[in-house]
């Protein structure tokens, strides 16, 4: 019992998409809050949902789904938006579901299989855990969602709301 209480562990936010667990350290999430619908951004990447105003911060919405899973993110009742701090800033992450904050052993957590992954995931998993049998994949959130795809709806909608576009 000894060992299992000096074993390191990280701390990590557990959220799911489709069916796979996805985690990210906790000390880049802000918070979770329900799902809500962003308001478009024109000319913004695919995997952009648009901005929500949240404590009077406009926040970039991304579909994760869609840019690690290549499938669109379809809202339901137990969706939420995970507010996480990136190296581009504040930016919302569209989960099907936030289960739990878990408390991983460091030698659970073992480098991605860079083989079977594509060429814009590569750098995105920082590493797999298992977790009572079942898989997590740890993002690594500044190369899941890279900083021009969210920083450019933000501009866009400061654009907006101040002068005209010319």
């Amino acid at each position: 019992m000894e060992g299992a209480v000096d074993q390191e562990t990280r701390a990590f936010v557990v959220f799911r998409l489709g069916a796979e667990e996805y985690a990210l350290p906790i000390e880049r999430v802000q918070s979770i809050i329900r799902y809500e619908e962003a308001t478009p951004v024109p000319r913004t990447p695919r995997a952009v949902q648009g901005v929500i105003n949240m404590r009077g911060n406009v926040i970039p919405v991304l579909d994760l789904s869609q840019r690690l899973r290549g499938k669109d993110f379809v809202p339901s009742a137990t969706s939420r938006i995970v507010v996480a701090e990136g190296s581009g800033g504040t930016v919302g992450l569209a989960v099907d579901a936030a289960s739990e904050v878990a408390n991983i052993p460091t030698t659970q957590i073992k480098p991605a299989p860079e083989s079977i992954l594509s060429e814009e995931t590569v750098g995105a998993i920082g590493g797999v855990a298992d977790r009572d049998g079942s898989l997590v994949i740890i993002l690594d959130l500044d190369e899941a969602v890279p900083k021009a795809e969210y920083e450019h709806a933000v501009s866009r909608e400061a654009g907006q709301e101040g002068e005209p576009d010319v």
